[in-house]
């Protein structure tokens, strides 16, 4: 079984924290802002430890037991390329990622957002690219024409006016921490590398899901959730108006569910996907989306909604669902990333403290993108 721990978050009392560090950092008092990072790391210690010890009781069954690959992949160990093995012996020879941080290659990240994307089903929805720290793509404005007729010397400005707009976005940083004890150095590179990316991994999901659906643009990404076009106050852009879904009549889902995928009419329905709290999915959609065959069996998530994919993510607050294609959600994430050594927070001697830096942004490609429902009001009868 691949560690998890996941039934104890990574933070505990997450929201009371981050609104200790908030005020400990407008107050301006230094001695302040440690005594909240400390408390912050003391009181996940505990975690943390549970994470080094299973990792370290698993590697010693594993040599006692003689896994073989089958049961180590199993386990979440996997097979290292040549640069990666180089990275993760130089540290274990050094005991240390201190002076070698530097050859960390980047499949090592890959792999996290791989596991992620596997884990989550929302970010393998997402449209993951690998990006600069700046990055500018070219988008089709919906249907203007990108082709067109005309004498071989007409003039194609009017096409690239009209048709294409670019939109220029830079990358914010994601940060994060990465405890590592001394004896994790001496369980050889496979464990080592199965312990750096479960811990990233904890660390990265819950905040990345949830900047993608809640993201306020405010130093970090654009959600799902919020209005490209409304007034953005302090940087931060705002919620969008809720659109109102109280039954899933074949009239108020083609209308309401379907239809804005379209973009007025201009793109092909080819399908939507409902990103729902999973709460709502148990109480609201689970019951309409259950069906009693006539040998008495049931099959589930049977919507009679062609193409239509519901996606749980406890980041979407309840009695709300966003509808929309997650591809028209942009994320970039920065080919470059960094693990950075500090002795400043060091809570027990045999431990250190690595800060992972990761440079990312996204948004929806366009303001229509994606529709929030009031889902208030929805009851549980069968589609």
């Amino acid at each position: 079984m691949t560690i998890k721990n996941l039934d104890k978050p990574i933070v505990e009392n997450k929201e009371n924290q981050i609104s200790t560090m908030q005020a400990a950092f407008e107050s301006g008092d230094a001695k302040s802002v440690a005594e909240s990072i400390v408390n912050n790391f003391e009181s996940n210690m505990l975690h943390f430890q549970t994470l080094m010890n299973e990792t370290m009781k698993d590697a010693r069954r594993a040599q006692e037991e003689n896994w073989d690959a089958q049961v180590l992949a199993s386990r979440g160990v996997r097979v290292l390329t040549s640069d990666e093995k180089k990275f993760y012996n130089a540290a274990i020879e050094a005991q240390s990622f201190d002076e070698v941080h530097k050859l960390m290659p980047p499949t090592v990240f890959e792999r996290v957002f791989e596991d992620l994307e596997k884990e989550h089903p929302l970010l393998s929805l997402v449209n993951f690219q690998k990006t600069g720290a700046t990055t500018a793509w070219v988008l089709r404005n919906p249907g203007s024409p990108a082709a067109f007729w005309g004498d071989v010397t007409a003039s194609i400005q009017e096409m690239l006016d009209e048709g294409f707009r670019t939109i220029e976005q830079g990358m914010f940083k994601l940060s994060g921490f990465l405890v590592v004890s001394k004896a994790m150095f001496e369980l050889g590179p496979e464990w080592l590398d199965r312990y750096v990316r479960t811990f990233m991994q904890e660390i990265v999901a819950e905040e990345l899901e949830n900047a993608i659906v809640n993201g306020d643009g405010n130093k970090k990404t654009i959600g799902m959730m919020k209005d490209l076009e409304g007034a953005v106050v302090g940087g931060a852009y705002p919620d969008k108006a809720l659109v109102i879904l109280s039954d899933l009549t074949p009239s108020t889902i083609g209308t309401k569910l379907l239809a804005p995928t379209t973009k007025g009419g201009t793109r092909r329905y080819t399908g939507v996907t409902l990103i729902v709290n999973p709460l709502d999915y148990a109480t609201k959609f689970f019951p309409a989306g259950a069906k009693q065959r006539d040998d008495g069996t049931w099959t589930y998530d049977n919507f009679a909604i062609p193409g239509l994919t519901v996606v749980q993510s406890p980041a979407v607050p309840l009695n709300r669902a966003i509808g929309g294609l997650p591809k028209d959600y942009f994320m970039g994430v920065a080919a470059e990333q960094k693990l950075e050594t500090t002795d400043v927070l060091r809570m027990i001697e045999d431990q250190r403290l690595y800060l992972i830096r990761q440079l990312a942004n996204g948004r929806p490609l366009d303001p229509d993108s994606f529709t929030v429902f009031d889902i208030t009001g929805l009851g549980a009868p069968a589609v």
